[in-house]
């Protein structure tokens, strides 16, 4: 994951400003004029190489599996007023096992938010932790910054939440002041997790739970793990 260099973020603003000058229109989504985020732009928002061919066109050629479809068409139906469900700050908790599109998902509607020309941010949880940790050790200034965005981000993604060391209490602090500000300020935030709907409920604060329940929709994923069949989680 690149960490939020104030001068790379300026570059990748310059780029787009750029690319819309060019085209003469402002980038609307990604099937129109074939406008889509860059590689740069892409790593920048937490979507690795894996990952960066997902969209929603390509999930659909690629066929989404019976068990999965209804999830699917909730997820898709969310995507289709994006900007309206960002701007009232809310969002999705997609529960279930691993390998089940869980993230695949999440990144179709990142990825369909930055093709729209906008920001936001997916974050592994246990890479998260690390990064808040290093920064904080090696280079405060960083670690002010890739807070303030975990904060700010217009999209932020959760990814896997439980995946972090729930036993520290100052990791649950963490997440539980993230969550919060947030919430405070509407700020749209989706979360995956390999935890049943009970599991985080017994694991963070129930103001935690609460907060996300209040502006989530909520979706399980009971089916085994598709892997084998499509994109890695």
């Amino acid at each position: 994951m690149i960490n939020d260099n104030g001068d790379l973020a300026d570059l990748l603003e310059n780029l787009r400003q750029k690319r819309s000058e060019q085209n003469g229109t402002k980038r609307k989504d990604d099937f129109e004029n074939g406008n889509r985020a860059t590689e740069d732009e892409l790593e920048y928002a937490g979507i690795q190489k894996r990952y960066q061919a997902v969209t929603f066109s390509a999930i659909e050629r690629r066929g989404i599996p019976a068990c999965t479809q209804n999830n699917f068409d909730v997820v898709k139906e969310y995507a289709d007023n994006l900007s309206e469900n960002i701007k009232r700050g809310y969002g999705l908790i997609l529960v279930g096992k691993y390998g089940t599109m869980k993230t695949t998902l999440a990144v179709a509607l990142l990825r369909k938010w930055l093709d729209d020309g906008h920001h936001g941010l997916i974050v592994p949880m246990c890479s998260v932790i690390d990064n808040l940790c290093t920064m904080r050790i090696l280079n405060r200034e960083e670690f002010a910054k890739y807070e303030r965005r975990l904060r700010t981000t217009p999209l932020l993604i959760l990814d896997d939440l439980g995946g972090e060391d729930t036993d520290q209490k100052w990791v649950l602090a963490k997440v539980d002041s993230i969550i919060t500000e947030r919430y405070n300020k509407m700020l749209a935030t989706i979360v995956t997790s390999n935890y049943t709907a009970e599991e985080l409920a017994s694991t963070y604060s129930e103001r935690i739970i609460d907060r996300l329940k209040n502006t989530s929709r909520l979706l399980v994923f009971n089916s085994d793990s598709q892997r084998r069949h499509f994109w890695e989680e």
